[in-house]
C-alpha cells in the first residue's frame, strides 16, 4: 500500500471536507457559522484574527510583498488577512484562488468559502474542486489549515471541541428562558379544596397573565381562598449558572489558547504581574502557530526558494514602559547599544552627540585607570595578575 493510499484510507474517503456531525437531542445545534454567536467564540476568534491582520509583514520577493498588501481590488490586506484568519479559526480551513497573469506573474489572491472547497487526493497530485471555479491545482490555492492528524487538511475546532460549545449554547439557552419569565422558578399553586378543571384552567391562565414574562416582574401574587404557592424548581442564582459560564470561558479560553481575561473572565488572580505573563504568553503560545502557519503558506505558494517572510509581533508583544526603559538603560550602560539607537527603539528622534557607545566609569579596559584604582592585571606577580 502506498503512502497515498495510506492517508487515503486513514480519513475514510478519496475526498477531503469541511462537514458537521447533528446536535445531541435537547442542545443547540452548533457549527462554524452560527459559532460567532457565543460571545466567548466571537471575543477569542476576532482578537486572534485581528492580531494577525495588523502585524507588519516583510516578504524578501517584491513581487509577493506588493501581493500581500494589496491582495484584490475588492478587500484590503487587513481586512483579508482577518476574515482569511477567522475562517480557519471557525472552518479549520481558509482558500483563496491565487490569481496569475499569462506570463505566471502573481496578479490577485481571491477568497473562498471553505464549505465551497474540498481537496482531492485520487490522483497523482492532489486538486482542489471549488464550486465558483471548479478544479484549481494545489500550486494555485492559498491554503491555511487548523491542526489536524493528516496534515493536508486542517481541522475544526468548532467540531472537535463541540461538546463544550454546546454546553455554552445550552447556557445561553436556559439564561434566555429564565429572563424571558423574568427569572422565576417554576412553582406549584396549591389549593386546600378540590377544583374542577375549568377551575384549575382558569387559576393557570390568571397566573401566567398577570405574573410570567419580564414585563410582569415584581407584580405581587395574591392569594384567596388559602391558596399557597411552593417552589418546586430553582432559581436562576441556584442553579450555580454564573459558575457554569465562567466554566464555558476557561473551555474556549484552552481551545483557542487566548487568556480569559481577555475574554472577559474575571478573576481574583489576575494582578498585574499575571495579567502581563498571560499576555506575553498568548504571544508565544497562540499568536505564534498562527504566524508560522501563514508564513509556511506564503513561502510555499508565493516565493521563490530562499526568499523570506518576516512578522514583527513587537506591537503585540511590547513589554510595559518601565520594563522597556530599564532594558534600554542597561543596554546604553553597557555599550551593547548608543543612546540615539535606544531613542530609535521608543521612536523618538536622534540627538547630536549620541551616536558613540558609553562606557560605565567602573568598567575598566584593561591597562588603564579606572575610579577604583590602577589595572595591574597586566603585571606579573600583582594580586590582579590573571
Amino acid at each position: 500500500m502506498t503512502l497515498r493510499e495510506s492517508i487515503r484510507k486513514w480519513l475514510y474517503g478519496p475526498t477531503l471536507t469541511t462537514t458537521f456531525r447533528g446536535a445531541g437531542a435537547g442542545l443547540p445545534f452548533v457549527t462554524a457559522s452560527n459559532a460567532l454567536q457565543f460571545t466567548p467564540i466571537y471575543r477569542a476568534v476576532t482578537v486572534i484574527a485581528t492580531d494577525i491582520a495588523r502585524l507588519e509583514c516583510e516578504i524578501s520577493s517584491s513581487e509577493a510583498d506588493s501581493l500581500f498588501r494589496n491582495p484584490s481590488p475588492y478587500i484590503n490586506a487587513f481586512d483579508f488577512r482577518r476574515a482569511m484568519t477567522m475562517n480557519v479559526l471557525l472552518y479549520g480551513n481558509a482558500f483563496a484562488v491565487i490569481n496569475r497573469t499569462q506570463g505566471g506573474e502573481l496578479a490577485e489572491l481571491i477568497m473562498l468559502d471553505p464549505s465551497s472547497v474540498s481537496l482531492d487526493i485520487v490522483g497523482p497530485r492532489p486538486y482542489y474542486r471549488t464550486t465558483a471555479y471548479g478544479i484549481v491545482n494545489a500550486d494555485s490555492m492559498f491554503h491555511l489549515r487548523a491542526p489536524g492528524l493528516s496534515g493536508i487538511w486542517g481541522e475544526s475546532p468548532i467540531e472537535l471541541c463541540r461538546t463544550s460549545i454546546q454546553l455554552l449554547g445550552a447556557q445561553e439557552n436556559m439564561a434566555l428562558r429564565a429572563y424571558q419569565n423574568a427569572g422565576n422558578p417554576k412553582i406549584a399553586i396549591i389549593h386546600p379544596s378540590k377544583l374542577s378543571a375549568e377551575a384549575i384552567a382558569k387559576i393557570e391562565a390568571d397566573y401566567l397573565r398577570y405574573h410570567s414574562g419580564s414585563d410582569n416582574a415584581g407584580r405581587p401574587f395574591i392569594g384567596m381562598d388559602n391558596i399557597r404557592i411552593e417552589r418546586i424548581s430553582s432559581t436562576i442564582d441556584d442553579t450555580g449558572l454564573a459558575q457554569a459560564r465562567a466554566f464555558s470561558i476557561d473551555d474556549v479560553s484552552r481551545i483557542y489558547g487566548v487568556p480569559g481575561h481577555m475574554l472577559g473572565q474575571a478573576s481574583s488572580g489576575n494582578a498585574y504581574g499575571s495579567l502581563e505573563w498571560m499576555g506575553r504568553s498568548y504571544s508565544d503560545s497562540c499568536l505564534a502557530g498562527w504566524i508560522a502557519c501563514w508564513a509556511a503558506e506564503i513561502q510555499a505558494k508565493l516565493c521563490a526558494p530562499g526568499e523570506t517572510v518576516y512578522f514583527d509581533t513587537d506591537d503585540v508583544a511590547r513589554p510595559s514602559m518601565a520594563e522597556m526603559y530599564a532594558a534600554l538603560r542597561t543596554g546604553v550602560e553597557s555599550g551593547i547599544i548608543t543612546r540615539n539607537e535606544a531613542r530609535e527603539m521608543v521612536d523618538m528622534p536622534p540627538l547630536a552627540g549620541l551616536d558613540a557607545p558609553i562606557v560605565a566609569k567602573n568598567m575598566g579596559l584593561g591597562g588603564g585607570t579606572t575610579n577604583i584604582g590602577t589595572d595591574t592585571s597586566a603585571e606579573a606577580g600583582t594580586v590582579n595578575d590573571f
